[in-house]
């Protein structure tokens, strides 16, 4: 029981600075014009690199 409890401790959940997490720019209206003419088949690689950091943003929020 003892050997168990340990490692239940060791396990605890590490708290995160609020300052160490990355700040991400914010596009701006001039981006947001351009991306509304670009379309997913001819940008797959950037749409797919878009969700990756959505992807990250979303973990980092929580």
């Amino acid at each position: 029981m003892l050997v168990a409890m340990n490692c239940l401790i060791s396990c605890a959940r590490e708290v995160c600075d609020e300052s160490l997490k990355p700040v991400f720019p914010h596009a701006g209206p001039a981006v947001a014009a351009e991306l509304q003419n670009l379309s997913a088949e001819e940008y797959a690689d950037f749409w797919e690199w878009v969700g990756r950091l959505n992807k990250l943003r979303l973990e980092l929020e929580n």
